[in-house]
């Protein structure tokens, strides 16, 4: 008997084992059952005579709940699914069937992932169980202790930290085959003066760019030769197959490598967000697109029936804003997040780190003449992202030039629409936003000149009518939160402009409290969680995929603690130099940890940004299979059907999950709820993130949309 046969002959003592135990009403079912088919016409009549469909709120955890969620299994038994972690392998869902052969001992290959999560689910539903979710008392004592940028003792080890990466630099300076005009040595230059100079540039963020880590041997020097033979050879793996390698040296600062090789856990966020991983090597260049609004064809309309311009600048959804990716260096970042949304166009070639090369490209003839005019002409848009990349990226006179160039266009839209009859009036510019990273991956990019450019196009931008000036950011931890990137956000909150953050909610960032933490962090320095997002994209970004399970765990078990029971957050566009002082009074007030701002959400592939999803199947290694529904409570584009589903395969099992997270020091027993919840709603934008209401009406007519 091979190996493979012996472990699914004790997976099946397992399952008898703990049917016959612990749900010993099912394992009846099977043994008076004389078929498959006769073992499932007797689970459809116990949940006939189980279920109260008069009960239409169920709590999560109410066995009417897990009775219901049966239901729907059993439903979609046999239904066939495409599961594009698998070369779009199809596979039928037949939890069922696997149960029965598990008892049977019948041939079947289902892992013991698939059977935790579906004996999970029968135990609750035909069984008296009880489930005890994490307390309030103890979440709150956990988000207090852990660690933080700013506590003295990792302060000082990101001292040595900072020493290791500059020991590093001098060598590749000295390697240098051209000298660098400014950052250059003597020969007279001592290892002592040598660090000493290094560490005057360290406070220069072209020095970071200039000298960030770009190849292997760069990742030797500046690591002190201490990373994991797995990390290093995912990272040489990586630049075969194409994956760019870009750290700048004060984000590799932050990552603690200790004199045997040993990381910490405090800052496995960072390290999973700039180390490859062995599943994201193996699929680059096989990368799929997952939001279909990515794959453009000249002179047809988007995935959701958005006529573009030519080229590849604006990214386009809903009917109210459009993301605009300028040509330059905004196109690159201060670092390569594994996860990026936009991995697909570094697949493509269309993003790359060549600064020099990108600003070769900036545009200035009629096809940037025609990305502003069709912000100018479309009849619905009043919000725009200008990212890349990253917006910071660019100089500061390209950022005020792009910032000039939207003026302009606002004001000729204005001006038209000024014009207009009521009713036929197009939208003028509420809302203009940078997207950026620079906060957290290189506060040392953040002057008082680009200070000067944003306080000034504000109040320009201001007169005109705009009402929202937003700085978007991506803060993953509050690891993340140094001194630098505090005195980074305080500078930015003086210029009138609100700070918000994206939170990607990555593995490693989804452990208990740890979200609850980074917001209230973030509430003290004045900045608004904006949006928790699950990690968008299929087999490549497994290693750092949260299940939606976790998602919605931590939206009812741990965000909940920091909901306000009225929602005033419109009065953060007020005075926002000031908006530490307002979060703190609403904690004051209403006695709240901190305060959630934001909404728990997937980027979905032509559904937009949802998490109301119901589990509808499952894999045989206990992936679930999710289907997804639109925000209701949303403006979409007017070709959308409400009622289309959109079905996601997940990338990883629960029990996987748990022993990812287990072997980051989690206590696995802290997530027990996890299984419960197989659906959830997304929940309403708060105040503060929509979009002000027009002192007329506007028209009804999509100009640039495919209707």
């Amino acid at each position: 008997m091979s190996y493979i046969e012996n472990s699914f002959n004790r997976i099946q003592q397992e399952i008898k084992g703990k049917l016959y135990k612990e749900i010993p009403i099912f394992y009846e079912f099977i043994l008076k059952s004389n078929s498959y088919t006769d073992f499932i016409s007797t689970i459809k009549s116990e949940l006939e005579n189980r279920i109260d469909f008069s009960i239409t709120n169920n709590d999560t955890f109410s066995q009417q709940s897990a009775l219901h969620q049966v239901s729907v299994l059993l439903s979609n038994e046999g239904q066939e699914f495409t599961d594009p972690n698998r070369n779009d392998l199809k596979f039928k869902s037949t939890p069922f069937l696997w149960i029965w052969q598990a008892i049977n001992s019948e041939d079947a290959h289902a892992t013991m992932d698939f059977y935790d999560d579906i004996l999970n689910l029968l135990k609750r539903a035909f069984s008296q169980t009880h489930i005890i979710k994490k307390s309030k008392e103890s979440l709150l004592n956990k988000m207090h202790n852990l660690p933080k940028a700013d506590d003295a003792n990792i302060i000082e080890i990101r001292k040595a930290n900072k020493l290791r990466v500059i020991k590093g630099l001098i060598q590749i300076i000295e390697n240098d085959k051209k000298p660098h005009k400014t950052y250059h040595f003597t020969n007279k230059n001592s290892l002592e003066e040598k660090i000493i100079i290094v560490d005057k540039w360290w406070n220069d963020y072209k020095f970071h760019l200039r000298y960030a880590i770009k190849n292997i041997e760069q990742l030797r020097l500046t690591t002190d030769n201490k990373l994991p033979k797995e990390i290093m050879d995912n990272f040489e793996n990586g630049v075969k197959k194409g994956i760019p390698i870009f750290i700048n040296p004060y984000y590799l600062s932050l990552v603690h490598i200790t004199d045997n090789g040993e990381f910490s856990s405090h800052d496995k966020t960072i390290r999973d967000y700039i180390f490859n991983s062995k599943d994201l090597v193996d699929t680059f260049g096989k990368i799929k697109a997952w939001e279909k609004e990515d794959i453009i064809e000249i002179g047809k309309p988007n995935a959701a029936g958005w006529h573009l311009p030519t080229g590849d600048s604006v990214h386009r959804r809903y009917p109210e804003v459009a993301i605009f990716i300028p040509q330059g260096r905004g196109r690159a970042c201060a670092g390569l997040c594994v996860s990026c949304q936009r991995m697909y166009g570094f697949q493509k070639g269309s993003l790359n780190f060549d600064l020099e090369k990108m600003d070769a490209k900036i545009d200035k003839t009629q096809l940037q003449e025609d990305t502003l005019k069709y912000f100018e002409n479309d009849s619905h848009l009043q919000d725009i992202l200008i990212t890349g990349g990253d917006a910071m990226m660019n100089t500061n006179a390209r950022l005020k030039s792009i910032l000039s160039d939207f003026y302009d266009l606002a004001l000729r839209k204005k001006n038209k629409s000024d014009n207009q009859e009521d009713g036929e009036k197009y939208a003028v510019f509420q809302r203009v936003r940078i997207g950026t990273r620079i906060l957290a991956y290189l506060p040392q990019r953040v002057d008082n000149e680009l200070i000067s450019i944003f306080k000034e196009f504000k109040i320009k931008a201001a007169k005109l009518g705009i009402k929202q000036f937003v700085i978007q950011t991506h803060f993953q931890t509050t690891m993340e939160l140094s001194q630098e990137a505090i005195a980074t956000i305080e500078l930015l909150r003086q210029t009138g402009w609100m700070v918000i953050n994206q939170h990607v909610y990555t593995a490693a960032a989804s452990r208990r409290a740890h979200n609850m933490q980074l917001r209230s962090e973030l509430n003290k320095l004045g900045v608004l969680p904006y949006y928790t997002f699950a990690v968008k994209g299929f087999k490549e970004n497994r290693e750092n995929f949260t299940p939606l399970a976790r998602v919605a765990q931590e939206v009812y078990e741990e965000k909940i603690y920091g909901l306000p029971t009225e929602d005033s957050s419109i009065e953060f566009h007020t005075n926002p130099q000031k908006n530490h002082k307002l979060f703190a009074e609403i904690m004051e007030s209403q006695n709240l940890p901190f305060v959630a701002t934001d909404r728990s959400i997937m980027n979905m592939p032509a559904v937009g940004k949802s998490l109301s999803f119901e589990q509808v199947g499952i894999t045989m290694d206990g992936r679930r299979v999710l289907s997804f529904a639109h925000d209701r409570n949303r403006n979409h584009s007017p070709i959308v059907n409400h009622d289309e589903k959109v079905i996601i395969v997940e990338s990883k099992s629960i029990a996987a999950y748990l022993r990812q997270i287990e072997k980051m020091g989690e206590n696995i027993e802290d997530y027990n709820s996890i299984y419960a919840y197989s659906s959830a709603s997304t929940e309403k934008r708060a105040q503060v993130f929509e979009y002000p209401e027009y002192a007329y009406h506007q028209t009804d007519d999509y100009n640039n949309c495919e209707v």
